[in-house]
């Protein structure tokens, strides 16, 4: 080849290449194009369908700005409990992520110059790719959690056929149909493996003012007996006096209503999608005084798994609790653990588990009641932390963990009033907590008079002393009967009670300890439950 030729090819790639300068400024234009929909195409002289992208984006940003401001709080919390409006943002959301990343990708291509070496044509694409998910990411992030939230709807939230004994009417005009207080029963179910049937071991009702958010939580202990029948029912019928037989048969503990009453009343519940839950709305309302309207009940087995999508929990601690006991021949077994006693100690899934069951070990923890203080301070804890951000930032794994440890009767169409409701229970305060403990009732004999009497004077507090058990406590004892199969079953198929491993009571729960008896470093002194409801945090 001549010197001529070799010197004509060398300017002909000179001519061909990118200079640095208008390198630059391609890639301006691209990056600039990928983060403003339309602009791309205008700089590449694609004017008229450049500024009609364009238009259309900012008409639909406008529009989407202006929607929520005008429909507030209220209105977007309907939106975001409302199963059509959210498949519809689950669609428009990942369809407008694809036009833009389209967009930005036809302008890479009209705007690229001539003679771009491969990795400067690698360069861009990047700069395109990562300018565009500014903007992509949170849109796909939107739309998935719309379709994630739809189907947590779906799975959890019963239908509004549903048919319910209890559940009451209401409309989109007036959702709580008139009630200053609607009024949910809380369950911790013992369902899983080794478990033939499920049993309630943790009961508690939560009474909210619709107006101000003032919640009141009420506890009852696992093995309360004589428990009245609603009236005018088959199970008042058949149990005129209370669901009652021998005091040491679990069958008629609390914690076996919702297993046994469907069972022994079938015709009764038929069509009821859960008739065990629906069983204890009628008979702890009716222990109460209070009608009870919904009902939640979480699977304790998963209750963990739904503390650790949390994020966990902080909560003081008041003496050390004992992970992994059992009682066997009489005794605890040895702990695999220990959670230590302090102020705001953060606890994971796991060791929150621990800290509402555990129910064999020194001192405090073999008091059934003092269990029941601590389940409160659980509920008060999550209640108290469940600040929106949170929730936003793990709202994939809460749902996911939800679905898998929760179900419910409230409604699809009350949802949204609930979750207004919430935001009425945090502006509200703190919740107002009862537990009916041995301070204020005999498991074995209560008196459900004075029980209602506490219920009332908690929920419309006036300057007047709690009832007569403040002055002559009825003095019962924390004593636990033998958690056994029931001696008296329904039928001949009656299913039998096989508790598992970390469930397992004792045969008989520890006394009430003396003063100084079983503390630990770190040990808090409580109100008495005498005194009526008080405030989680004073006995947290």
């Amino acid at each position: 080849m001549s010197s001529d030729e070799t010197v004509g090819r060398r300017a002909r790639g000179r001519r061909n290449s990118v200079s640095p300068a208008e390198y630059r400024r391609f890639l301006r234009q691209v990056g600039v194009g990928a983060l403003v929909p339309g602009v791309g195409l205008i700089s590449a002289g694609r004017k008229k369908l450049g500024w009609t992208v364009l238009t259309l984006f900012l008409l639909l940003a406008a529009g989407a700005a202006v929607y929520v401001v005008r429909s507030g709080i209220s209105g977007l919390v309907d939106d975001g409990t409302d199963t059509d409006t959210l498949n519809l943002i689950t669609g428009v959301l990942a369809a407008v992520a694809v036009v833009w990343l389209l967009t930005a990708l036809v302008s890479l291509y009209l705007l690229q110059p001539r003679g771009l070496k491969a990795p400067q044509r690698l360069l861009s694409a990047l700069v395109v790719v990562v300018v565009a998910s500014l903007v992509v990411a949170p849109l796909s992030i939107g739309s998935r959690y719309a379709y994630t939230q739809r189907g947590f709807i779906g799975n959890v939230f019963a239908d509004d056929d549903s048919h319910s004994l209890t559940r009451p009417d209401s409309s989109d005009e007036d959702p709580w149909a008139g009630q200053q207080r609607v009024n949910v029963l809380i369950l911790g179910s013992d369902s899983g493996p080794g478990r033939e049937d499920t049993r309630t071991d943790t009961v508690m009702v939560a009474s909210i003012n619709t107006e101000t958010g003032d919640t009141a939580l009420f506890s009852l202990p696992r093995n309360l007996l004589n428990l009245p029948m609603p009236p005018d029912t088959p199970l008042a019928e058949a149990y005129p006096d209370g669901y009652m037989g021998p005091q040491d048969d679990a069958y008629y503990w609390l914690s076996a209503v919702y297993r046994f009453v469907p069972h022994e009343f079938p015709e009764f519940f038929e069509g009821v999608a859960d008739p065990g839950a629906e069983a204890a709305k009628l008979i702890v309302g009716e222990a109460l005084g209070l009608d009870i309207h919904y009902y939640v009940m979480v699977n304790l087995r998963g209750f963990q798994y739904l503390v650790d999508a949390f994020g966990g929990i902080d909560i003081d601690v008041p003496y050390r609790i004992p992970i992994g006991t059992k009682e066997q021949f009489g005794a605890c077994t040895e702990p695999t653990g220990w959670i230590e006693p302090g102020e705001n100690q953060h606890l994971g899934g796991y060791q929150a588990l621990w800290f509402a069951r555990a129910r064999c070990g020194p001192g405090p923890v073999s008091d059934d009641y003092e269990r029941m203080r601590r389940q409160r301070c659980v509920i008060g804890a999550i209640a108290e932390q469940a600040d929106p951000v949170t929730l936003l930032r793990r709202y994939q794994q809460l749902a996911s963990a939800a679905e898998n440890t929760m179900s419910t009767d409230i409604t699809e169409s009350r949802l949204s009033d609930f979750a207004e409701l919430a935001l009425k229970v945090q502006d509200a305060g703190g919740l107002r907590s009862l537990p009916f403990t041995n301070d204020i009732i005999e498991y074995h004999d209560p008196d459900y008079d004075v029980i209602r009497e506490y219920v009332q004077q908690s929920l419309d507090p006036a300057p007047t002393p709690p009832p007569s058990a403040t002055e002559e406590p009825a003095g019962g004892t924390t004593e636990d009967p033998a958690e056994e199969a029931p001696t008296e079953e329904p039928t001949e198929e009656a299913p039998a009670d096989d508790p598992t491993e970390e469930e397992a009571p004792p045969d008989e729960a520890a006394p009430p300890a003396e003063p100084g008896e079983g503390e630990t470093p770190g040990a808090t002194e409580t109100p008495s439950d005498a005194d009526g409801a008080v405030n989680v945090d004073d006995v947290c």
